[in-house]
């Protein structure tokens, strides 16, 4: 559940939670050198920020995608476009009953790179944006399955000018890639099956499958072709099974059971229900949580994003439930604790007690210390070996240079006080995957 702060005057939702924009695609034949390119969007209503008007709970979200060629460095498509956001109330099932929206774009043959941006309408600095390289591969004579959707709904239509309808279907994708007990149950799948030879029997399987290959989930069915090319439609339960990230597979295979085809999606699955770690380390962290709050609980994901995944902050804030908030934490700090998420020397105590420190050190004004980027700092890498304090001077606002001997043979974080507040803001890092600006002294002055 997310948090809303409502300013009666203005009769204004603002959000706790940051913004987030779900975004997927899907290629299929367009035609013998060029191919067709969907994109997906997903807008939730509970991160956006919305005012009443009229009655109606209104806001926005602008969207710019843009399309390079990478082998040519030549931008191919750059499309703005106004996604409305409008729900009638403030009730839970409103605000996170996802916007749905699609582009369609029909390319040659090559390498790309797909870069979407969003940015709330209302307040312009809350916004997100992805990015994914893809190619464009030219039809040739092989036997093909094109990318699958892994939808929410497919149904039967006759509407060709609504704009998710495909091939005699109503095809409503899911971007968000998100499934389980918790959120969609059964998958619903779209694929588009190419090269047929005439008279053709294969099985067409689709699978969840985690990280080692292990098949969790599968479902296979035999169709006869008289098409060279054809549409398959096919749905799969995916309750039972232990939340996690899998792959999504859709397979073809001959009579011999020989795979010929096949195409794959990331997939993610919330079950709570389903035990997902060692019940005695899920169970401390569970007792540990037990007599928090859903507000509490919220708040601690909060202060652990720093250390968790896109798709563990993406999911968090669908859940609605206190009890389904307490098995995702207790699932999240078992996992981080363990190391099966790549962290090392974690705890959820150790974690807790640097974000204690943070708030303590680096409050400004309104803004928790751990929210600033001091705190962040702090809380990823703990106490620097160094720091080098420079106070306002004449011609250079305030500044600090943090240094950690022990990371990368040597790395440093420069702060600068950039408006007067105390609020240091960081502008430069010589850390991986850090901020880097050679020339952030410019910020001095």
């Amino acid at each position: 559940m997310v948090l809303l702060a409502v300013a009666a005057s203005a009769q204004t939702i603002t959000p706790r939670s940051p913004f987030g924009l779900n975004i997927d695609y899907s290629r299929f034949r367009y035609s013998e050198t060029e191919g067709y390119l969907e994109v997906y969007y997903a807008i939730y209503p509970s991160l956006v920020t919305l005012q009443a008007d009229s009655g109606i709970y209104r806001g926005g979200v602008e969207v710019r995608t843009v399309i390079r060629n990478t082998a040519t460095d030549s931008v191919l498509v750059f499309h703005r476009a106004l996604i409305p956001v409008a729900v009638k109330d403030t009730a839970i099932e409103s605000l996170r009953r996802a916007i749905v929206a699609k582009l369609d774009f029909v390319l040659p043959a090559g390498p790309y790179n797909l870069t979407v941006y969003g940015q709330e309408v209302r307040d312009p600095g809350r916004r997100d944006s992805g990015s994914v390289s893809f190619a464009i591969e030219p039809a040739g004579d092989s036997i093909r399955i094109s990318d699958v959707d892994l939808c929410s709904n497919i149904v039967a239509s006759d509407k060709k000018d609504d704009p998710f309808y495909k091939n005699t279907f109503e095809v409503i994708p899911n971007p968000s890639l998100f499934f389980g007990t918790a959120y969609a149950p059964v998958v619903f799948t779209y694929a588009e099956l190419y090269n047929l030879p005439h008279d053709s029997v294969f099985a067409i399987s689709a699978r969840v499958v985690d990280a080692r290959g292990t098949v969790l989930r599968e479902r296979t069915r035999q169709r006869r072709f008289n098409v060279r090319n054809a549409v398959d439609v096919s749905t799969l339960n995916v309750t039972g099974i232990q939340s996690g990230k899998y792959h999504f597979i859709v397979a073809l295979a001959d009579t011999l059971g020989h795979e010929v085809a096949r195409t794959e999606k990331p997939i993610f699955l919330y079950n709570p229900g389903v035990a997902a770690a060692p019940v005695s380390m899920t169970s401390a962290r569970a007792a540990e949580l037990a007599g928090m709050t859903s507000d509490e609980l919220e708040e601690e994901f909060r202060e652990a994003r720093y250390i968790a995944t896109d798709e563990q902050v993406n999911l968090f804030d669908k859940l609605t439930s206190a009890q389904g908030r307490r098995e995702f934490l207790a699932k999240f700090w078992s996992d981080i604790e363990s190391g099966r998420t790549g962290q090392t020397d974690v705890t959820r105590a150790s974690y807790l007690a640097r974000i204690a420190t943070a708030n303590q050190r680096y409050r400004v004004m309104s803004k928790s210390g751990w929210h600033s980027d001091r705190g962040r700092v702090y809380i990823l890498y703990g106490e620097p070996d160094e720091i080098q304090r420079y106070p306002s001077q004449e011609d250079s606002k305030p500044y600090e240079v943090w240094h950690y001997y022990h990371i990368e043979n040597g790395v440093e974080f420069d702060f600068v006080d950039r408006n007067g507040f105390g609020d240091y803001v960081l502008v430069n890092s010589t850390k991986r995957g850090e901020l880097q600006d050679d020339s952030w002294q410019r910020y001095l002055r």
